[in-house]
């Protein structure tokens, strides 16, 4: 059976790269629904937590091509870098606000302290899904071609996985040891993946500059990759439908969930 442990250097680049975005995946994802699951036991509205899921898809879905632009025009480690130091910061910030503020003051969703802590937050986590993108090219710099589908399905593995396995933790987390611990294994995480990343050496030549495409948003180089590839265009309509479906789901049955079962049981439930 081929193994990622048996290929030169480039291969456990790879590897180490992989675990590493894996770790953000699930330490991002970790917080983001801790917060959901937070929200709403501390504050019973069913607004603010459809707001915050619903902001998260929409921000994911509004950068993603700008994304897209900066992983094709930069050195992927440089913006994996650039991503984790984001995502640290901002998560840093909502951990310095938690301190700063009374907890009362913080789920006061009529005040401003909420909206600018929860905000901080969206911010480090739509930011950390530039690593995905990333992490995608880098199938094609360090694994041999004949195995690319091989790293793919590696690559959907792992951010399925982090996706899916982290509402378990954050039920446990917010139940068993609050929002500030959350945030404080949120902002250790995030720190260890980035000095780990810091170490790495991913083989890539500096990208050539086209001086004709200066915006963040190549908009007709993404219309072009897109009419280029068979069937992509009724993917991004298919997952467009199931981002909505998320969106919908993450803000209705969340609290219904809530309201039946103690956050510890209802995020197993709802992995």
């Amino acid at each position: 059976m081929w193994t990622l442990f048996t290929y030169p250097e480039p291969m456990r680049t790879f590897t180490q790269v992989l675990v590493n975005t894996g770790v953000a995946n699930v330490t991002t994802s970790y917080l983001w629904f801790a917060l959901t699951f937070w929200v709403y036991l501390e504050t019973r509205s069913v607004l603010a937590t459809g707001v915050i899921g619903g902001a998260y898809m929409l921000l994911v879905a509004l950068f993603s091509m700008t994304f897209g632009t900066i992983v094709d025009r930069h050195r992927k480690q440089r913006v994996m870098v650039f991503a984790g130091v984001v995502t640290l910061v901002a998560f840093g910030i909502a951990g310095g606000l938690y301190l700063l503020y009374p907890e009362r003051q913080l789920v006061d969703i009529r005040g401003p302290a909420f909206w600018f802590f929860t905000a901080i937050i969206l911010i480090g986590a739509v930011v950390e899904n530039m690593r995905n993108i990333a992490l995608s090219t880098t199938v094609t710099l360090l694994v041999p071609e004949e195995r690319h589908a091989n790293a793919n399905g590696l690559v959907g593995t792992v951010q399925g996985l982090a996706f899916t396995v982290t509402s378990v933790f954050s039920g446990l987390s917010v139940g068993l040891l609050g929002m500030g611990w959350t945030l404080a294994i949120s902002l250790v995480l995030t720190a260890g993946a980035l000095v780990h990343l810091l170490f790495l050496r991913i083989p890539e030549n500096e990208p050539a500059r086209d001086p004709n495409r200066t915006g963040l948003l190549d908009l007709r180089g993404s219309i072009a990759a897109v009419r280029a590839a068979t069937g992509l265009f009724a993917l991004i309509i298919f997952s467009t439908f199931n981002n909505l479906v998320g969106g919908l789901y993450m803000a209705l049955m969340d609290p219904y969930g809530l309201e039946l079962f103690a956050v510890e049981w209802w995020g197993s439930c709802s992995a």
